[in-house]
Parts: structure tokens; C-alpha cells; sequence
């Protein structure tokens, strides 16, 4: 490749743009991705409308994305500049803003004149720049996607506040975005419709990796790159498997070697270089760490480890060396050669050090221990303000259900709400169910965390010195604040979630039980990932003639018990089914929730039905009707059809408010890809 292409042969830089212009260092090497890029924008740059002007980068953090748009700013002599988008960009920010400043014939005046400050797109957009745009797909104004649309017209022009501009000939855009990281969303169609080149960049093949570790750290140890090389290329196999936000990338991988190169353990470094930069969960690290066993990684690397702290020691590991001084007595002395030292090779047959001591004095009573020496393991009684606090809360849950019914049909009908203790086998269960769902689930996570980071907000604040929208009634003020934008998203998410099973005696033909637990599951570990409240709710009726409608609260969005998820096991079938009572309840419930929007997803298997004439028509005028009603006050609702009586459910609900299950082994998914897609 030529070292230096211009563009525009008869351009003159200035000195700024000049000084804009990245230069490589000597340890920069030309990857195929930039080979081809330069190739290409070369090969088509004077055909008019074939001309590549506007690139894609998209690839994980650490794969070389804002190097390569760094080393086309040298390739084209260009000056390099960049922005960085974020979730509140407004128009002001690709445009440029109107700004009041003290005006500058008199020193002593106080007249205030507004001028135009071109942004730093508009900059590189006149002067013909190469623009590197990171991470576009943060954006969430449709305005602001619309201005770079234009702005990305090979012919284009945007519309400043004072005039006109025109895209310059020699401006190049390099969008570059990370694939699956904090913010990230799919990139604005028409965004990608105007890039004439596109790169997906991966993870380099390894003797690459090891080619530009040794140029960035100038180590050169052969095994030591190759295997730490190998290792990152697993773990990074390893957290796309399993949808781990992380990225183990080439960043990693460099700062890894350089940290051995410095004397750093490697095993020690691996997780304050690499691991800990993927993640902190301890539930992640140990699928990682597994991956490094099952391919012989983790023994691989202490043996290295070993050997390179050896190196360093300038020691044979096979061979410990006693110092003796001439007197006879022991000597830690040993930066010179010891002509009395005495010299022990470990012998073929050696299985390695003994750590026995000798233990003569251990008749010592210990508190801790038992006569045989067999030690008390002390086990903490349950906490009397913990058993008062749920005691409260049950309490609190059955008072409010029994005023959420007065004045309905169903004021009179006899209501226990229940708060079901945890077992160790509920628990059991509970990880045995999650170890099959949760890989889609984390999946479904990584890709909604950054849509509820990054929700859209309607609200302007207003008195700000620049914005979006000018303000004419604050002009009065005279304080130079006659601006609005757009107010910053909510911290939590605007969504709260409640689950309502059916589980009437119907419930345990077919499998119905076990998709409605499993849906349980993977919905509550869903949302609590993405910081969702979420209240799951089961409900039978006609348990007794005392009990007529009973309510399990499995897990409430106001509860503090941590244990409380391990309780959806006991989801079972029981009686009858009461659903308009059901749901009047857990709607009340839900509007308790700040969250703005309120949505309730319903699992059932059929019509409602209880005693003594809770059916047919009484019960179908009674469902629509607290639907009806529930929804006037903003609540949502979605039956997930499980049974036979797909078509009574449906006319109950709406269908566009029923999901028709008719493979049970679809229901987790298809349930907490309907919040995902709310979001």
C-alpha cells in the first residue's frame, strides 16, 4: 500500500490542519480491513456517485475500529477529528449552537451580541476532514439522525442557523459502533443506507495478535503471546456464548502481555487485565473460568507462570540452593557465589514439597471444637425482625386486597393472601430451571439494558443558554436563558411488570404447569436484570367454604425477602378459578408502582369458572368489565392463551392482547421477548 494518497493534489493544509493529521507511530501495522478500505475509497474517488466517502466500522471494544480511521487520516493526509455521540445529543449538537457574549469593541460595555459556533461535525464537514462518528447508535432524537442523514449525502448541505454549508469534497465520515455494548442498538436504517463501505471487525487470528503485541510492548516471547493470545480468543468465545456484556479484545490482550512484560504473575493479571474487564459478576466468572479448565487453559498458564517467575528469580525451578557461612550457620546471602553453598536437585521420583507440620501441642481446648476435634458448625437462628417484617407484609397484602374489592361483585367472597416459606428443595429446583434459561434470558438482557439507559423523554427544561427550541416568552428576563432542551432520561426503568397464573385444577394436564413455572422464572430473572419491577401472582378459588379465593404472592415488587424468587416453585394446581377477582387485585397492587407504564400478562388455560355460579356470562361481563376498567386508569394487559379455550380468551381480552401458545416450550421466551419489544 502507498504510504500516502492525496486526495486532493492541489490542497494546501494549514498549519492546524496539518498538526490534525494523525501520523503513525512505528509500532502501527496495517491490518486488512484498512488495505481494503484504502483500496477502495482510491480506486472510486473520482467516479462521481461511485465515490466512497462514508465508512462502517462495527466490531466489539478493542478491535482497532478508531485505529483504522486514524490510520486513513494518515493514509489520505487529512486531518483526524472525532465525536462521540451520546443519548442526549439535540440538533445543537450537530449544527452548532447561538451563544451570548459580551461584545468586543468595548471592554466596558455591557451589550451582549449572539454568535454562531460551528460543532466540531460542522467543522470537519466544511474544511473536508475525515470525521470519525462513534457510536451513533446511542442517539435517540429522530432529529438528530435526520441532520446527519443529510450530512452524509454525498451532495449534501446543512442548514445552520446563519447559513447554509456545503459538504466539502475531500470529507470523509467513518461511523465506527460497538456491537452489544452499554447503549448499543441496532444503527438508524437510513444511517446505514448512506454508507458505500462497510467493515465487520473481529477478533485478528492469532499470529496477528501476537505481530501487534510485540510492535505496541516489544515482548517477544513466543509461547508466553501465544498462549495468552489463545486464552483471550476463548474467553472471548466464551462471553458471546453466553451473553456476557464483556469483550476480551485485542485492548485486553495488549495490556495483558505488557503486565507480564513487567514481571506481573500471569494468572494474577488475567483478571485485573482481562477478566475483570468483562466481568464482576461472581456467577459469570465462574463460566469463564470453567471455559479456561475445560481447555486445558488454567493448568497451561500456571506452568507458564511458573517458568517466567523463575526466569525472572534466575533460578532453575528444579534445583534449591542452601547458603552456608563459614561458621557454619545458615545464610540468606545470596547475590554472590557461595563457594560453602550446597546445591539439591529435586529427585525424578519426587512428588513435590510437604506441607505437613508438626502439631505436639494441639490437647488445646477449642471452643470450636468437639472432644474428637471435629469442629461446631454454629448455625444463626432466623432473625425475629425479619419473621416480623414479613409477618407485617403478609398482613399489609391482605388488608389491601380486601379493599380492592369492596364495592365489586366479588366484596362478599371470603380472601386469604398467602406468602409461601422457601425450602432447600425449592431452591434446588429453582437453579436447575434456571441453569436451561438462562443463556437466552442474558441474551435478551445485554440487548434491553441499554434501551432502558437510554429511553426517550419528552420534557424540555427551559432557561438554558442554547438548546433546541427558542424560547420567546423567556426574552423578558433578560438573563440570556431563552433556550429549552430536552430534559435527561429517568434513572429507572418507566415500566413495571405483574404476572398472574391460573392455577385452577386444569392447570396440570399437558404440561401446563411446568411452562407456566418456567415462564415465571425466566420473566422475574429478566426483568430484575434489567431492573424491572416485577410482582408474580398465582390465584384458585373455592379452597374452602372459609377460603373461597386465595392469592399467592410468590414475589412482590415492595418486598425485601431475597429468597422470595426460590417460592415460584410451589406454583401448582389447586381448584377453581375466580379471574376477574384475580386480576382486580393485582391491578390495584400494580398501580402502586411509580412507574408510568403498568403492564399485567396473564397466563391461563381457560374460562373463568368457580362456585356457586361464578361462570358463563356472570364471569365473562365481570372479566371485561375489570379490564375495562383497569385500562381507563393505564394498566395493560396480555393473555397468554396456554389451553383449549384459545377463542374465549380471546374474546375476553381483545385479540391483540392474546398470545396463542400452542408450543408450551416457546412460552419464557415469547413472554419476556414481549417486555423486551415494550422497551
Amino acid at each position: 500500500m502507498k504510504k500516502t494518497c492525496i486526495l486532493s493534489p492541489d490542497r494546501q493544509l494549514t498549519e492546524e490542519e496539518q498538526s490534525l493529521v494523525w501520523k503513525k507511530p512505528p509500532s502501527h501495522i496495517e491490518s486488512e480491513a484498512e488495505k481494503r478500505i484504502y483500496e477502495e475509497i482510491v480506486r472510486n474517488w473520482n467516479y462521481g456517485e461511485m465515490k466512497i466517502s462514508t465508512i462502517l466500522l462495527e466490531g466489539d471494544a478493542g478491535s482497532g475500529k478508531t485505529q483504522i480511521a486514524k490510520a486513513l487520516s494518515s493514509d489520505f493526509n487529512l486531518p483526524y477529528t472525532k465525536v462521540t455521540c451520546f443519548a442526549d445529543m439535540d440538533k445543537s449538537d450537530v449544527l452548532g449552537s447561538i451563544l451570548p457574549v459580551l461584545s468586543e469593541e468595548d471592554g466596558n460595555s455591557d451589550k451582549v451580541e449572539y454568535r454562531y459556533y460551528p460543532s466540531e461535525i460542522v467543522r470537519a464537514y466544511e474544511n473536508g476532514w475525515l470525521l470519525e462518528i462513534q457510536e451513533p447508535t446511542v442517539i435517540r432524537d429522530a432529529a438528530v439522525l435526520m441532520a446527519l442523514n443529510s450530512a452524509l449525502e454525498p451532495d449534501g448541505s446543512l442548514n445552520l442557523p446563519t447559513r447554509i454549508a456545503h459538504r466539502h469534497p475531500d470529507f470523509i465520515a467513518v461511523i465506527t459502533t460497538n456491537r452489544g455494548y452499554n447503549g448499543f442498538r441496532p444503527l438508524n436504517e437510513a444511517l446505514r443506507d448512506r454508507v458505500q463501505h462497510a467493515e465487520k471487525l473481529d477478533l485478528p487470528p492469532k499470529e496477528v495478535m501476537m505481530e501487534r503485541a510485540k510492535a505496541k510492548t516489544g515482548y517477544e516471547s513466543e509461547p508466553v503471546l501465544s498462549l495468552l493470545a489463545e486464552t483471550i480468543m476463548v474467553l472471548d468465545e466464551t462471553a458471546r456464548a453466553n451473553a456476557i456484556k464483556g469483550v476480551a479484545g485485542m485492548r485486553s490482550y495488549i495490556f495483558w502481555v505488557d503486565a507480564v512484560q513487567s514481571g506481573a504473575s500471569i494468572q494474577k493479571s488475567l483478571y485485573y487485565k482481562v477478566l475483570y474487564k468483562i466481568t464482576t459478576d461472581p456467577q459469570e466468572l465462574v463460566i469463564l473460568e470453567q471455559a479456561l479448565a475445560s481447555h486445558g487453559l488454567t493448568e497451561k498458564l500456571e506452568e507458564m507462570d511458573h517458568i517466567c517467575q523463575s526466569q525472572q528469580d534466575g533460578e532453575n525451578p528444579e534445583v534449591m540452593e542452601l547458603n552456608i557461612s563459614v561458621n557454619g550457620e545458615f545464610s540468606t546471602k545470596t547475590d554472590q557465589a557461595d563457594k560453602n553453598a550446597v546445591r539439591l536437585r529435586k529427585s525424578e521420583d519426587s512428588e513435590g514439597h510437604s506441607d505437613t507440620s508438626r502439631d505436639e501441642n494441639t490437647d488445646i481446648p477449642s471452643n470450636d471444637n468437639g472432644e474428637n476435634g471435629t469442629p461446631f458448625y454454629h448455625k444463626l437462628d432466623k432473625s425475629d425482625t425479619n419473621e416480623l417484617q414479613k409477618k407485617e407484609f403478609r398482613k399489609q397484602l391482605n388488608r389491601e386486597a380486601r379493599q380492592s374489592v369492596q364495592g365489586s361483585v366479588q366484596e362478599d367472597i371470603k380472601l386469604i393472601v398467602h406468602r409461601l416459606e422457601v425450602t432447600d428443595q425449592n431452591r434446588e429446583e429453582y437453579n436447575r430451571m434456571m441453569t436451561t434459561l438462562m443463556p437466552v434470558i442474558w441474551e435478551l438482557i445485554r440487548k434491553t439494558n441499554p434501551l432502558l439507559e437510554h429511553e426517550l423523554s419528552a420534557e424540555f427544561a427551559k432557561s438554558q443558554l442554547y438548546g433546541t427550541k427558542f424560547c420567546a416568552d423567556q426574552v423578558a428576563a433578560m438573563d440570556f436563558r431563552t433556550f429549552a432542551r430536552k430534559r435527561p432520561p429517568e434513572e429507572e426503568p418507566s415500566i413495571a411488570v405483574a404476572l398472574r397464573i391460573d392455577e385452577s385444577a386444569s392447570m396440570s394436564a399437558f404440561g401446563r404447569l411446568e411452562a407456566a413455572k418456567q415462564a415465571a422464572v425466566a420473566l422475574y430473572e429478566f426483568c430484575t436484570g434489567c431492573g424491572i419491577p416485577i410482582m408474580v401472582y398465582g390465584d384458585t378459588a373455592d379452597r374452602s367454604k372459609m377460603e373461597q379465593m386465595s392469592i399467592y404472592a410468590y414475589t412482590d415488587f415492595e418486598s425485601k425477602d431475597p429468597d422470595e424468587k426460590y417460592s415460584l416453585m410451589n406454583i401448582q394446581a389447586r381448584s377453581n378459578n375466580r379471574d376477574g377477582m384475580a386480576l382486580r387485585i393485582i391491578s390495584e397492587r400494580l398501580l402502586k408502582a411509580r412507574q408510568k407504564t403498568k403492564f399485567i400478562i396473564s397466563i391461563s388455560d381457560g374460562q373463568p369458572k368457580a362456585m356457586p355460579d361464578y361462570t358463563g356470562a356472570k364471569a365473562k361481563n365481570d372479566m371485561i368489565e375489570t379490564l375495562q376498567e383497569f385500562r381507563k386508569k393505564g394498566i395493560q394487559f396480555l393473555a397468554a392463551a396456554i389451553g383449549q379455550d384459545k377463542d374465549s380468551i380471546r374474546d375476553l381480552y381483545g385479540a391483540e392482547n392474546t398470545l396463542d401458545i400452542t408450543d408450551l416450550k416457546q412460552l419464557p421466551a415469547r413472554l419476556v421477548q414481549v417486555i423486551a419489544r415494550l422497551l
